[in-house]
């Protein structure tokens, strides 16, 4: 069994040892090159890194979902009062939807069909005891 794994680790070494070997070639022919191919080579690792950043910064983590789920809150209020907007982008109908506001109030709704929203008021989300959240 010793040698099986010494085998193992001395494949992995060649392999290592050959993936320097393909940089270190790769950075001597990039020092021998001109300045123009320099120069294009800095702008694609430019392009690239500003790529990768303006998907890290402008991709907010929370708004991709499994469900195709939008949630947001009203900053105004209208008749009824403020209110909660969810909206069905996904492809699947909801059935027995239940919203959960800060672990003690539920609100819930039968179905929500692709596309469609709802605007649940806070006044309809009720705790065990049946009161509404204070505003």
């Amino acid at each position: 069994m010793g040698d099986f794994f010494g085998l193992i680790w001395t494949k992995l070494l060649d392999f290592g040892g050959g993936i320097r070997d393909l940089f270190a070639n790769f950075l001597d022919d990039f020092r021998e090159s001109n300045k123009y191919f320099k120069v294009k080579v800095g702008l694609v690792a430019a392009y690239v890194l500003l790529s990768i950043a303006t998907a890290v910064i402008f991709i907010p983590p929370g708004e991709l979902n499994e469900i195709g789920a939008r949630v947001s809150t009203s900053r105004t209020e209208i008749v009824g009062g403020r209110y909660f907007l969810v909206v069905n982008e996904g492809s699947e109908v909801w059935k027995n939807i239940v919203l959960t506001f800060n672990d003690a109030y539920l609100a819930n709704y039968l179905v929500l069909k692709p596309g469609k929203k709802k605007a649940f008021f806070f006044h309809s989300f009720k705790d065990s005891a049946g009161k509404a959240p204070p505003e």
